[in-house]
Order: C-alpha cells, then sequence, then structure tokens
C-alpha cells in the first residue's frame, strides 16, 4: 500500500530538520502523515497551497499510482482559495476517493474549515481533541490549533516541530489503523 499525503506545509514538513528546502524532493519524512505510513510514502503537499490545489495535487497523484493506495490529507485554511468554506473542493475530492475505492482519511490545520454539511463524510475525518484549559479551544481542533494550545515547539515561521509531530502520529494512529483495516 502507498500512502499519499495531501496538504500544504504542515504536511510538507516545512521548518523540520530533514526538509532543508522547499524544491522538489524537499520534504520531511517526519511529518505526522509519513510517520504514519509503513514504508511507501508519496507527498503530494507544498507550502503555501490552498485546498482547491491540494485536492488538484491528490487527483493527480492518483491517477498516476495504480495499485493499493490510502490518502491522508490535512486541509489548510479556506481563505487561501478566497472562499468561506471549502464543503464542495471537500466534497470533490471525497466523492473522486469512494469513486475511485481509494480510503482516506481527512483533517485539517484548523477547525475553521469544519461544517455541518450533509455530504460530508465526517466518519473518515480525525479531529484533534478539544482544549480543556481556558483560552483553549473547546470543540474538536486541527492539528496547528491542537499543537499550539498543547504549548509544542513552534518554528520561527509558525510550523510545529517533530515532537508535535511524533505526538499527532500517536493520536492518529488507531484511526488510520480502522480505515486502512476496512480497506485491505
Amino acid at each position: 500500500m502507498i500512502t499519499v499525503a495531501g496538504g500544504d506545509s504542515h504536511v510538507w514538513g516545512s521548518e523540520l530538520a530533514d526538509s532543508p528546502h522547499g524544491g522538489p524532493a524537499g520534504y520531511s519524512r517526519r511529518t505526522f502523515t509519513a510517520l504514519l505510513s509503513t514504508e511507501n510514502y508519496v507527498c503530494a503537499a507544498y507550502p503555501g497551497i490552498g485546498n482547491i490545489e491540494i485536492a488538484k495535487r491528490i487527483m493527480d497523484a492518483c491517477d498516476i499510482i495504480q495499485v493499493d493506495r490510502f490518502v491522508i490529507v490535512c486541509w489548510t485554511w479556506p481563505s487561501r482559495d478566497n472562499q468561506i468554506d471549502s464543503d464542495q473542493t471537500i466534497i470533490n475530492l471525497q466523492e473522486y476517493l469512494v469513486q475511485h475505492n481509494i480510503p482516506y482519511l481527512f483533517t485539517c490545520v484548523d477547525n475553521c474549515i469544519i461544517t455541518n454539511h450533509t455530504k460530508i463524510a465526517h466518519s473518515n475525518w480525525y479531529m484533534f481533541p478539544q482544549g480543556t484549559k481556558e483560552g483553549e479551544t473547546h470543540t474538536p481542533r486541527g492539528f496547528y490549533q491542537w499543537a499550539v494550545e498543547n504549548k509544542y515547539n513552534i518554528g520561527v515561521d509558525g510550523h510545529p516541530l517533530e515532537h508535535a509531530h511524533r505526538d499527532a502520529t500517536i493520536l492518529i494512529k488507531e484511526k488510520f489503523n480502522e480505515l486502512v483495516k476496512k480497506h485491505y
């Protein structure tokens, strides 16, 4: 099985020690998406892109890879696409993956992307646990919110560093394994 990961700089691994640049193959193998992968990993993420581009890059990668695939997407802020929400982009990718019988797991950097749209299969999402302290988000959170609010080390450009990715992997692993086992 090949794990195909999509997202922005958080999935690319900007500011992680093994990602020294933003060029081709400059992505990190220390992100939570890479750490979830058993061995075969394709990173379709790229720093600074929006959700429309994330979905397009995932579909392009899946069209090229014709063996067993599992897709992980960490959606970014809708504002990168100048949209209020990214529901239609999420639904379009979800429908593509279902039509091609490709199992998937979605998460996000910030819970602002979450809506109650009835066509979104929330059972294929992992949301980070809600905060319990004053000043924290008291609804399920995205990766970035969770890392910042739990005071993980953050790089100078605002990205959670290795420790946050390792702990995120531990949190997501059960949901990842459940969805993989369901299909393979």
